[in-house]
C-alpha cells in the first residue's frame, strides 16, 4: 500500500499491485476503511504519476 493523499480526518491508499483506492476514516474512538468507487460502482484505480 502507498500512501497517495491525507487530510485532517482521512487517508487515501492505493494498492501497489492492483492500483485500487481506499479511504481510511480517522475519528476519536477508532476508523474505518473502504474501497473507494467510481459513478458506476467498479473500484477507483489510481493513476500512477510516472
Amino acid at each position: 500500500m502507498v500512501l497517495v493523499e491525507s487530510g485532517q480526518e482521512y487517508l487515501i491508499y492505493a494498492d501497489n499491485d492492483t492500483g485500487v483506492m481506499y479511504l481510511y476514516i480517522t475519528i476519536s474512538t477508532g476508523g474505518c476503511l473502504t474501497v473507494m468507487l467510481n459513478a458506476d460502482s467498479t473500484p477507483k484505480i489510481w493513476q500512477r504519476e510516472e
